[in-house]
């Protein structure tokens, strides 16, 4: 009884040792978008995002925006971050959507 208690205890230490990294991974993925994504809008919006204090998202109602992305598509990122201006500092939401293959970005600044 004893080896099947033992058995249990060590199927069950590395099945959650297995989730955790998975999990683990998916953030690591997570928040690699997200810096992609920064460096692409900074590129092409001149935004000035911050690569420091980037936070992947799961859903739209965690970020400091008011209203959810818009435009059509499929959420592939949802980010929030700061943008550094000579004014100082601004929260800021920004996400990256999927239609047909093609790509489209967006963001709002927060409390402006």
């Amino acid at each position: 009884m004893s080896i099947k208690v033992s058995l249990a205890l060590v199927l069950a230490t590395v099945c959650g040792t297995a989730l955790a990294q998975s999990e683990n991974d998916l953030e690591k993925k997570m928040l690699n978008d997200c810096q992609v994504l920064a460096k692409e809008i900074n590129k092409s919006h001149g935004v000035g995002i911050s690569l420091e204090a980037i936070s992947p998202l799961v859903t739209w109602r965690a970020a400091c925006a008011e209203k959810p992305p818009t435009g059509p598509g499929n959420i592939t990122a949802l980010c929030q971050g700061k943008r550094v201006t000579e004014k100082g500092e601004d929260g800021i939401f920004f996400w990256q959507k999927s239609q047909r293959g093609k790509l489209n970005n967006g963001y709002f600044v927060c409390g402006a």
